[in-house]
């Protein structure tokens, strides 16, 4: 194991803020107690350890014990324990703890232990006049009879000092205090001091990133390590180390060892309950087990009861059993004979087939008949539970009962094969397990008896849409081409080939638009519509409406397209079909937060929409899409915190393929507004491995955004130009969503002004050519929807200002119209940076009020969405052009931090400073006077002055002074 559990502490945050709590209780209102429950091996030592180490970094003194195991344990022997490790230490503490055991070596008899409990509070209690104290006993239900009654003696006799007792103890089989230990719990719990808490095992993702630590190569282990452990520290640190040691079922053989010891005195009748609950699925009902075992009454009463005690069987549900953890299942199973394992698993059928059943009894039981031998009967049960699972909306479970059926060794099930493994592929695919249903559906049309015709091509559609939800695009296009291609060219007027060509020209459409080809998707699904109509297939008319209406809404009438996808969404509500639902959903709240500008509606529609796909059981998929489209809506209104919870929502669901995808450039434009730029970068990295190079328009064009923007961000605008140069690429290869062209060509223009600004222009033939696009825009802007209409003259006005950033005796108004229009259409983040450069253009033409307005208001809007890198860029104008913005202030943002000079530079004011630092730059004195918002006539006379302290003559020389004694510059 890359690291041992010694070495490695993780989560229990909870537990630790209380034992923290407690110490500062204890410190403030004297002695205080912690004890601390839980199972065998669920982290209890860890935990008060890892306290132990805080404390003792925090000032406190730690003493620390643990009881023996064995009858005859000498009295206070945790305590006593710990005195003697403190003795060792150096210092006036250890000769303490080394004089007070000598005392307690001579106490004797009765007297001798009230003596003891004396002599050990009085130790405890100079201890704490130096620091707190902080006494742990570990093991407590294990302790002698002394150790329990010092650790109340101590709680009443130190009520005015700082000590905080730790006691841990183990459950007793039934989960509760153990016997031992219910005189002094019922003790301490009159004491208002005390706290009782239980350390549960750890939940399954903080498990998961403990086990990546200690098997950082096995990604695989994380499920078995789940299911032997169930959370516990101690059982899924064996079940790696098993694994690691070769054994691929995790079983170790200290716990192996173990259980057999334990089972080894149990009676007759115990041994056949913990066999047949090892042997069940999940909680065994009590009436269950008692058909199993053939045993009821007080008898069957008296087997559980022993069971239990022994710490095998453990109550679960209202009146059910398991065995205590994963991992004692295990062993118990692979001991049974494989007679006896068939003769229990037949028991378990019998005993369902005829009249057990409760939810999920179909699944319980085609798992049964397998295990005893009886595919026939398992292949119907299978059945059932399949149909089942999609009744409930479990689709990942319909998977794999599906998969099970086509697998399973009869005639009937290799008759049936093909349907199967379609219905498996369908199921994966709502489950958000693309690349099964993709390989699912692969497997089946590569199959010699492969269907031909319009139900290969209907086969082919689908493979095409499960293409495109695992992220394949390109592929899920080339797909829905052959599925359009393989449809016979008679036209077959009956129904069924009617609706299976609609639901395929639809699925093409579909295809087309999410790679921006309107046209083409409008040219298709005006066809589809047709047929779909024609027959009233649901599922098609309404993907054939949804894609009509998102295209109309972009090249004609937004009003007309937000109709029409609200029609499909009543037609996909009445079909039934969550697929087709989600996919009408999406598109209706995409259309609404994005050309439409519709934030508030379309933010509202979209979590909306996300619910009711959850409840619908698509919550790894549809759901998680309509979070995504949720949170760059609220992006672009500013609510930003609200943005991170949708995305931290959609992330807990473990999406993956498109959804993935498009949660990961989400959370990448949240980080890099926040000014995570790292966090950004790996977000972005992570997206370009599911888009590759080859993407569809939809993917690589958001990713080559973030991309310019992320380098504009970290000062690099010559490598965002050439991020924008990759986008005008994708752009040429012919689409038609103007609303994404726009932001690229911003990124463009901005990239193209720092550049420039910072003496580092592009090349001219990437400006003509970004220049060309964008009359390109204003031109298809012009044919587009009115609100669209809207939004692109708003890209277009901010690409003209940066170009005035850039252009001697532009219009210093220039940027301030630019941020008024973004103010109507409530976009807070461009509007704080309109106003940034709106206040640079004014403080440059020496309208220092109006400018100040502009930069206060920018800093407002910033601060409003704690968008780190443009306050810091803020921050840098207000000190450059010495202005107080109060929102600043507020948020902790500094622009140019201050540097301590020493030599001939702190002969210097900070203005001079400034000025040659930006001279040392090779800036004129123009260029100077533009950066710092002054006259060029003030910063020759700054110069001057600098030459003379600095007892220089010229430019170079002043420079090379700053060089020498600035080791930043």
């Amino acid at each position: 194991m890359r690291e041992t559990p010694a070495e490695v502490f993780h989560g229990r945050v909870a537990e630790l803020d209380l034992l923290a709590e407690a110490l500062r209780d204890a410190v403030a209102g004297g002695a205080s107690a912690v004890l601390l429950g839980g199972d065998a091996g669920v982290g209890k030592t860890r935990l008060v350890s890892e306290f132990g180490r805080t404390a003792t970094s925090g000032g406190a003194v730690v003493l620390s014990g643990r009881a023996l195991d064995i009858a005859d344990a000498p009295p206070f022997w945790p305590v006593v324990s710990a005195l003697r490790e403190q003795s060792r230490s150096r210092g006036a503490l250890g000769r303490e703890c080394a004089a007070a055991l000598s005392r307690l070596d001579r106490a004797d008899g009765p007297a001798g232990r009230v003596e003891m409990l004396g002599e050990l509070a009085a130790v405890v209690e100079r201890a704490a006049r130096r620091a707190p104290v902080v006494l742990v006993v570990d093991d407590l239900h294990r302790a002698d009879r002394s150790t329990r009654d010092l650790f109340a003696y101590l709680l009443a006799a130190l009520s005015s000092s700082p000590v905080l007792l730790v006691g841990t103890y183990r459950d007793d089989p039934a989960g509760g205090v153990p016997v031992d230990l219910l005189g002094l719990t019922g003790e301490l719990r009159r004491h208002r001091g005390v706290r009782f808490a239980r350390v549960e095992p750890l939940p399954r993702h903080e498990l998961a990133e403990l086990v990546a630590r200690w098997a950082p190569e096995r990604h695989d282990v994380e499920d078995l390590v789940w299911r032997h452990s169930g959370g516990n520290v101690f059982l899924a640190r064996e079940t790696v180390r098993a694994v690691l040691d070769g054994d691929p079922h995790g079983v170790p053989q200290t716990v192996r060892e173990l259980v057999r010891a334990g089972a080894a005195g149990l009676s007759a009748a115990a041994t056949a309950v913990v066999r047949a609950v090892a042997a069940g699925v999940g909680e065994v009902e009590h009436a269950l087990l008692a058909a199993v075992v053939d045993v009821d009454g007080a008898e069957l009463a008296a087997a559980v009861r022993e069971a239990a005690d022994a710490g095998f069987v453990v109550v679960a549900g209202a009146d059910g059993y398991t065995l205590r953890h994963g991992l004692m299942t295990e062993v118990v199973s692979a001991d049974l004979l494989p007679a006896e394992r068939v003769e229990l698993h037949g028991r378990y059928a019998t005993a369902l087939h005829g009249g057990h059943r409760v939810p999920g009894s179909a699944a319980r039981l085609a798992h049964h008949w397998q295990l005893a031998g009886r595919p026939d009967e398992a292949l119907e049960a299978t059945l059932d539970a399949a149909q089942e699972a999609e009744r409930l909306r479990g689709y990942a479970e319909a998977h794999r009962h599906w998969l099970r059926a086509a697998t399973l060794p009869v005639p009937a099930a290799v008759r049936d094969r093909s349907r199967y493994l379609e219905r498996a592929a369908a199921a994966a695919a709502l489950a958000g397990d693309h690349g099964s249903a993709v390989a699912l559906l692969a497997e089946r049309l590569g199959e010699p008896d492969a269907p031909s015709g319009t139900e290969q091509a209907v086969l082919r559609s689908r493979l095409g849409r499960y293409l495109g939800a695992a992220g394949q695009l390109t592929e899920a296009e080339g797909a829905h081409r052959r599925a359009v291609a393989t449809l016979p060219a008679d036209d077959d007027p009956d129904d069924t080939a009617v609706a299976a060509r609609a639901e395929v020209l639809a699925g093409y459409a579909a295809a087309l638009l999410d790679r921006a080809d309107y046209a083409g998707a409008r040219t298709v699904a005006e066809e589809a519509l047709v047929a779909a109509r024609r027959v009233g297939e649901p599922r098609a008319l309404a993907s054939v409406l949804a894609t009509l209406g998102f295209g109309a809404a972009h090249s004609r009438d937004g009003t007309a397209g937000l109709d029409a996808l609200t029609e499909a969404v009543a037609v996909a509500e009445a079909g039934g079909d969550p697929e087709t639902l989600g996919e009408c959903l999406a598109r209706r709240a995409e259309l609404l937060t994005g050309p439409l500008n519709a934030l508030d509606g379309g933010v509202a529609a979209a979590r909306a929409g996300a619910e009711r796909m959850a409840g619908l059981g698509l919550g790894r998929t549809a759901s998680v899409s309509l979070r995504v489209v949720a949170a760059n809506g609220l992006f672009r209104a500013g609510a930003w915190d609200e943005a991170e919870q949708e995305v931290a929502t959609a992330w807990a669901a473990a999406p993956s393929g498109a959804q993935m995808l498009e949660l990961r450039l989400a959370r990448a434009r949240l980080r890099m507004g926040r000014g995570d730029l790292d966090g950004s970068d790996v977000d972005l990295t992570a997206a370009e491995l599911v888009a590759g190079s080859t993407g569809l328009p939809k993917q690589r064009l958001p990713l080559l955004i973030l991309r310019a923007g992320l380098e504009m961000w970290r000062g690099n605008p010559e490598l965002a130009f050439a991020h924008v140069g990759k986008g005008l690429d994708v752009v040429e290869s012919g689409i038609d969503d103007v609303f994404a062209v726009a932001p690229l060509l911003w990124h463009g223009a901005r990239a193209h002004a720092q550049a420039v600004l910072a003496g580092r222009p592009p090349d001219a033939s990437g400006l003509r050519r970004l220049r060309r696009h964008r009359r390109d825009l204003v031109e298809r802007g012009e044919r587009s929807a009115p609100a669209l209409r809207g939004v692109i003259a708003s890209y277009e006005a901010m690409c003209s200002a940066e170009d005035a950033r850039t252009t001697p005796g532009a219009d210093p108004d220039t940027w301030r119209g630019v941020a008024d229009l973004l103010d109507g259409l409530g976009q807070p983040y461009p509007g704080s940076y309109a106003r940034l450069r709106s206040a640079e253009a004014l403080l440059s033409g020496r309208r220092t009020e109006d400018g100040a307005a502009d930069l206060r208001r920018a800093a407002d809007l910033a601060a409003g969405l704690r968008a780190g890198p443009l306050l810091t860029e803020i921050a840098e104008v207000a000190h450059r052009a010495r202005i107080e913005v109060p929102a600043l202030a507020a948020v902790g943002a500094v622009g140019h931090a201050p540097v301590a000079v020493d030599g001939p530079l702190a002969r210097l004011t900070d203005r001079e400073r400034e000025v040659l630092e930006v001279l040392a730059d090779g800036a004129t004195n123009k260029q100077i006077a533009a950066r710092l918002f002054i006259t060029p006539k003030t910063v020759g006379a700054h110069l001057a002055s600098v030459f003379a302290k600095l007892d220089v003559t010229n430019r170079t020389s002043a420079a090379a002074v700053l060089r020498e004694h600035r080791a930043d510059i």
